[in-house]
């Protein structure tokens, strides 16, 4: 009679979720692209937004920028529970260069247990809109265990 062992369960280490908006700024309509991922390293699961515009600004003087704000957040989250948060104010970047991209990251140590998600959310003020600010709230990644 032959005895197999049994293999450890698949692990998926690596997820990502992709979203895009167009913002009605000053000039011409700038374009954003945001992959939020999560993802296992060494000791821990890091949450990561890799943001990409185009027609972004060439000032970020007032009255000639695009947003006043835009700030974005990124969350790692076990089992929807928020374990680490980070933001990242963008504004200066993608007021001062048309093309761009900009990462925001946020890592915590966590032995590998239950699942575990990257979210998180932008706050952004257009220029010269005479609004507030407005919050786009971010599809989460998939999860990962």
């Amino acid at each position: 009679m032959t005895t197999l062992a049994a293999t450890p369960a698949y692990a998926v280490d690596f997820a990502c979720k992709y979203q895009d908006k167009t913002f009605a700024t000053p000039g011409d309509n700038t374009y954003v692209e945001i992959q939020l991922c999560i993802q296992r390293v060494g000791d821990g699961y890091e949450a990561t937004a890799d943001v990409s515009w185009f027609n972004g600004g060439t000032s970020s003087i007032d009255g000639e920028r695009k947003f006043d704000k835009f700030d974005v957040q990124v969350r790692v989250e076990q089992s929807n529970v928020v374990k680490g948060s980070r933001t990242c104010d963008i504004r200066y970047d993608i007021n001062s260069f048309p093309r761009s991209s900009e990462l925001c990251s946020k890592f915590v140590t966590h032995d590998r247990t239950s699942t575990w998600t990257a979210d998180g959310k932008v706050v952004f003020d257009l220029d010269r809109d005479g609004e507030g600010a407005y919050t786009w709230d971010l599809t989460g990644s998939p999860q990962i265990d």
